[in-house]
């Protein structure tokens, strides 16, 4: 995790340094949100087994003219393991996904967007104990262990931003991510953002 944290902070610190050539930018903008974050049901262990609480964006344009930007960011979820059997226990769980997207500015109002990136999660559950005895089973050491499964993979993430006014805006979007062949993970977002 230490390490995925320290990629994503050398990343937007790398683009910070690009975006300071006045040539590819001409009005430096942060823009970060607040929201919730739904997790669609898709009969799949990601989608099953946990519950979308909260997320956090943070973007910054690295271009903009008169009809579009754009911004590379970084999005936090934070997402709570469900109860589901005796079999395991899930512990909470934090995706990061680094970004790069296109927003169109021509409206002073609306401004659609899509962006592309690369969704960092993983599932750590601990394993509980059987109350049949099997000396090969490894949920039989003195203490269970903690084991962990990765879901990392693209993410498509289209949506929009409504600006209430020059500062504070609406945003609603679609995050999909094609982990495996048969785990597409569906997660919806809403909340606002302000702009500085």
């Amino acid at each position: 995790m230490k390490k995925n944290i320290i990629f994503c902070f050398l990343l937007l610190v790398s683009l910070k340094s690009y975006s300071q050539d006045k040539n590819a930018i001409k009005n430096g903008k942060f823009n970060i949100s607040l929201h919730y974050i739904g997790n669609n049901r898709n009969n799949n262990f990601v989608s099953e087994n946990y519950n979308g609480i909260a997320g956090l964006d943070a973007k910054y344009k690295i271009y903009n003219n008169h009809n579009f930007s754009i911004q590379a960011g970084l999005g936090l979820d934070y997402f709570e393991g469900r109860e589901n059997d005796f079999q395991f226990k899930l512990e909470n769980s934090l995706m990061i996904t680094p970004n790069i997207g296109i927003f169109l500015e021509g409206n002073k109002v609306f401004h659609p967007f899509i962006n592309l990136g690369f969704s960092l999660f993983t599932a750590k559950y601990q394993p509980q104990q059987s109350s049949v005895f099997d000396p090969f089973d490894p949920i039989f050491g003195p203490t269970p262990s903690l084991l962990s499964y990765n879901f990392d993979s693209f993410s498509i993430n289209p949506g929009l931003q409504l600006y209430i006014n020059e500062k504070i805006y609406f945003q609603t979007d679609y995050k999909y991510l094609p982990i495996e062949s048969n785990i597409n993970v569906h997660l919806f977002s809403i909340g606002f953002g302000l702009n500085f």
